[in-house]
């Protein structure tokens, strides 16, 4: 329900915003070549109910395309303005009509025609059992699909053979990890694809293997090369950008959204003098040198010694030295909190991007003990891309621990209180993360675990674990010596 109320309002925003685009495109059409604007097709969509999909033409009107109606790999027939179209997939831009009325979604399995669907029903029984959508993992993988078919030798062959149970896999992918976070996973990275930027922030690991999927196949631009052979000129660049925005915002909140022309003039007048001291400041903190994808703790306190130190020797310059005493005493806090906050706030969205997820299937896990072991376990699974693991919970006898949250994770009880926990989770795995405990206890945990019929892991010492020799790809099954 959530999803079909995004989709209309989606479409419909789309379609508002998108008019005059698509007047521009229907004129052209039109001039080129005699015909209708859209190109109709029958599909297949939810539940093996067919319905009339829209796109804008590309082909001259003689040309009606091959009977089965998706093979494309003879561009003779094209015109300018459908091969402009087709680049940019803005030829598909009328969809959102078909996703407006409920025949399609944003995101889904892409629509097939009814040859294919009524050759290989049972291949497309799991796919129909949703909406079909303007984009998804096949759509990505094969972006330039004319282009695939036109080098093939027997193009029906190769779409029937290759292509076609490739879309059908990647769309029970989908299917799979189906989920608002994910669709909107899909819908950047189309984005990122029509725009020519060839970064990946999508990876998909198949269903039967632990490798990641081919959805990841895209390399980076050239526009990103430039950027990292010149990142230092220009971080150092974007860091005086953001000098002058928080100055500038400091004055638009000092003087409640409206600067007098006095107090701008003052801006203007001081600006130069603080990008110069700032970025002296900056230079000698170092700010311009550490890689954004490593922020840590270090570069957080460079970042407010330089701010601070930067602060300071602009106060000192504007009342002593330019002894301008009109200059707000309250613009010299606010400039330096918006500035900390902007240069935090642009490293840790490219960590964040850097950590991009990879979404693959996972286990759900339960963990007993939110000590040092369970909190750096829960690290790991976090932070580690290639871990199969989701911790929902924590299991801890230690009270004041109960209903806080490590690492986002909460401490969902103590072990009485195991048989409604794992009732009401339903984890596929337990993990005992209590390195070191004496065998009795030990045992007990596993008498109390043995009526849930569930895997049981375990860690090494604790010792090894604290000293970095071991990781969660040490987690291991309980073996007897545990319990002796």
């Amino acid at each position: 329900m959530i999803k079909r109320l995004i989709d209309m309002t989606a479409a419909l925003l789309g379609l508002v915003v998108l008019a005059p685009l698509f007047i521009i495109i229907g004129l052209l059409i039109k001039l080129e070549s005699r015909g209708p604007v859209f190109f109709k097709q029958v599909r297949i969509g939810k539940g093996f109910r067919q319905f009339t999909l829209y796109k804008f033409r590309t082909m001259v009107k003689e040309f009606s395309g091959p009977k089965v109606g998706q093979v494309y790999g003879d561009n003779q027939h094209l015109t300018r303005i459908g091969g402009l179209l087709r680049k940019y997939r803005l030829n598909e831009l009328p969809q959102l009509i078909n996703v407006l009325k409920g025949d399609m979604s944003l995101v889904g399995p892409c629509p097939e025609v009814p040859y294919y669907v009524e050759k290989f029903k049972e291949d497309y029984e799991e796919v129909l059992k949703v909406r079909p959508g303007l984009t998804d993992l096949a759509s990505l993988k094969y972006i330039d699909e004319q282009a695939i078919l036109k080098k093939a030798w027997r193009q029906e062959e190769e779409y029937t053979n290759h292509l076609r149970p490739e879309k059908i896999r990647l769309s029970q992918l989908y299917l799979e990890h189906a989920s608002l976070f994910f669709d909107l996973a899909v819908i950047v990275q189309t984005i990122l694809q029509l725009l020519g930027l060839r970064s990946v922030i999508l990876k998909v690991s198949d269903r039967d293997n632990d490798n990641q999927d081919e959805v990841a196949f895209l390399e980076d631009s050239p526009v990103l090369h430039f950027l990292w052979k010149y990142r230092r000129p220009l971080i150092i660049g974007l860091d005086l950008v953001l000098v002058i925005l928080a100055n500038y915002f400091a004055f638009w909140l000092r003087f409640d959204g409206v600067i007098p022309p006095d107090a701008f003039s003052l801006f203007i007048e001081t600006l130069p003098w603080l990008l110069l001291i700032r970025g002296v400041a900056f230079m000698v903190f170092r700010l311009n040198e550490g890689l954004w994808r490593y922020i840590s703790i270090w570069d957080l306190k460079n970042i407010f010694g330089g701010v601070l130190s930067g602060t300071i020797a602009f106060y000192g310059l504007v009342v002593w030295g330019l002894q301008i005493s009109s200059y707000p005493r309250s613009i010299f806090i606010v400039d330096s909190i918006l500035l900390v906050g902007f240069l935090v706030g642009i490293r840790l969205a490219v960590r964040i991007f850097e950590k991009r997820k990879v979404f693959k299937k996972t286990k759900r896990v339960l963990i007993i003990g939110a000590g040092d072991a369970g909190e750096k376990i829960v690290r790991e699974m976090q932070t580690n891309s290639t871990v199969s693991y989701r911790p929902i919970g924590f299991i801890d006898d230690d009270l004041s621990k109960i209903g806080k949250r490590i690492h986002g994770v909460k401490v969902l009880g103590a072990r009485q209180e195991l048989s409604r926990i794992i009732s009401m989770y339903q984890p596929e795995e337990v993990l005992v993360a209590l390195p070191g405990t004496n065998p009795a206890n030990f045992r007990a945990i596993i008498t109390s675990l043995e009526p849930f019929n569930v895997p049981i892991k375990t860690l090494p010492n604790l010792r090894d674990i604290l000293d970095g020799k071991v990781s969660i790809s040490q987690i291991r099954d309980v073996a007897i010596e545990d319990l002796l």
